[in-house]
C-alpha cells in the first residue's frame, strides 16, 4: 500500500500539495547510483516543488541521480505545456545542465497531438540534438505530465532574428577583443610585480597537474612523478600570475579572472567580419560544462589554434568570466590556453586505478 511523501520523509519541510503525494514505488538502480521515484496524486505539482524534492533526496540520500515521475489522476487538471514552458526549461537547466536546454527560452513552442515543435529563435538546433537535448526534453515531460510527446527542434528566424544575431555577434567580437586587450596589459603589469622566492609571504604552487575523471570515476590523487607535467602554451604566454583555480560548477559572472582545467567537449572557428578567427569552443572539467571563446588574427592562425585544441583534449585556460547576455549563460574569454598532457609512466599508473534558477 502506498505511503505519503510527508509519512515516509517527516524531515522534508514543504508547504507545497507535494507532501500529499502518494509514493507507489522506489527503485534503485546502482550502476548509475539513481533513485527512481514513482508519484501519484490527483493535483497538478508546481514542477519547482518536484525540484526542490529531488534537491532534497539527493543531498539527503546522497544519490548522483533522481529521476522523478507522476502519474495524475485522469480528472486532474494539469497546467499546459506552453504556460509551463519556460519553469520547464527551467527544471532541465538544474537537472540535466550539460544539454544546454536555456538556448530553448528563446523559443515558441507548437503543440499538435503528441508533436511538440519547438521554434528556436536564435541558432543552436543542431547543435542541441547533438547534445540530445530533444531526448532529454522528451523525457522530462514524460515524467512531468505523464505524456509521450515526440520534439522537433527546428530555427524560425525571422529578418529581425537574423539582424539582431548579426548585431549580437558583431557587439560580442569588440567584446572579446577588448577583454584580451586588457587581460594582456595585465599579464605585463603582473609580470613586473612578481614576489621573490625568499618573500616570506610567498607561497609556491601547490596544485597538481589534473586529471579530468569521466562522470561515474572515483577521484585519484596521482603521486608526483618527475617531469609528470607536459604543457605547451596554443595561446598565450607563460607567466607568473597568480592564478584562480576554479571548478566549472562554482564559476559566476563576478568571478573575472580565472583558470579552468578540463577535457574539450566541442570546438568551432568562425570568421569574424573584421576577418578575425573566433574560436568557440565548450570544456568539461567533470563538474559542468562552460563555453569558452577566443580570437586569432585571422582565419589560418585560427584552423591551426583549432587543430592544436582538437590533438590536446585536455586544456588549462586562463581567461575573464562574464555573462553573455546573447546566450543568457556565463561565458569565459580567453587569453591563455595551455595544452595538457601526462607522462606514459602516469598514464600506464592511471590505467590501473579507478580513478539555480529558483532561489
Amino acid at each position: 500500500m502506498s505511503k505519503k511523501i510527508e509519512e515516509i520523509f517527516k524531515d522534508y519541510k514543504t508547504n507545497s500539495n507535494i507532501k500529499y503525494a502518494n509514493i507507489d514505488a522506489l527503485n534503485v538502480i546502482k550502476k548509475t547510483n539513481t533513485l527512481q521515484v514513482q508519484l501519484t496524486y490527483d493535483e497538478y505539482i508546481e514542477i519547482k516543488e518536484i525540484w526542490y524534492f529531488e534537491k532534497f533526496l539527493k543531498e539527503r540520500f546522497q544519490f548522483e541521480h533522481i529521476d522523478i515521475s507522476i502519474k495524475y489522476h485522469e480528472e486532474t487538471i494539469l497546467k499546459e505545456i506552453d504556460k509551463e514552458w519556460k519553469n520547464i526549461i527551467a527544471y532541465m537547466a538544474h537537472k540535466y545542465p550539460l544539454t544546454k536546454p536555456m538556448l530553448l527560452l528563446k523559443s515558441d513552442i507548437e503543440i499538435i497531438e503528441n508533436e511538440i515543435k519547438v521554434k528556436m529563435h536564435i541558432r543552436g538546433a543542431e547543435f542541441l540534438k547533438a547534445k540530445k537535448t530533444d531526448k532529454e526534453l522528451e523525457k522530462v515531460l514524460k515524467n512531468l505530465f505523464g505524456k509521450e510527446y515526440k520534439i522537433q527542434l527546428i530555427e524560425e528566424l525571422s529578418k529581425k532574428d537574423i539582424q539582431e544575431i548579426k548585431q549580437a555577434i558583431e557587439q560580442e567580437e569588440k567584446q572579446i577583443i577588448s577583454h584580451i586587450e586588457e587581460m594582456n596589459r595585465q599579464e605585463k603589469s603582473n609580470a613586473n610585480n612578481i614576489p621573490e622566492y625568499n618573500d616570506s609571504d610567498y607561497m609556491p604552487p601547490q596544485e597538481l597537474e589534473g586529471y579530468i575523471p569521466e562522470e561515474g570515476e572515483n577521484q585519484y590523487v596521482p603521486e608526483l612523478e618527475e617531469n609528470e607535467k607536459i604543457q605547451e602554451y596554443i595561446i598565450g604566454k607563460p607567466s607568473k600570475a597568480k592564478e584562480n583555480h576554479v571548478k566549472i560548477k562554482d564559476i559566476t559572472a563576478n568571478d573575472g579572472r580565472v583558470t579552468l582545467e578540463g577535457r574539450i567537449v566541442t570546438c568551432q572557428l568562425r570568421e569574424t567580419k573584421s576577418g578575425k578567427g573566433m574560436i568557440i569552443f565548450d570544456i568539461y572539467d567533470g563538474t559542468g560544462v562552460i563555453t569558452c571563446k577566443s580570437f586569432s588574427k585571422d582565419i589560418a592562425e585560427g584552423n591551426d589554434i583549432t587543430s592544436k585544441m582538437e590533438e590536446a583534449k585536455i586544456v588549462k585556460i586562463i581567461g575573464k568570466a562574464g555573462l553573455d547576455t546573447y546566450a543568457g549563460d556565463i561565458t569565459v574569454i580567453a587569453n591563455t590556453i595551455v595544452r595538457k598532457q601526462c607522462s606514459n609512466s602516469r598514464n600506464a599508473r592511471r590505467r590501473g586505478n579507478t580513478i539555480n534558477f529558483w532561489k
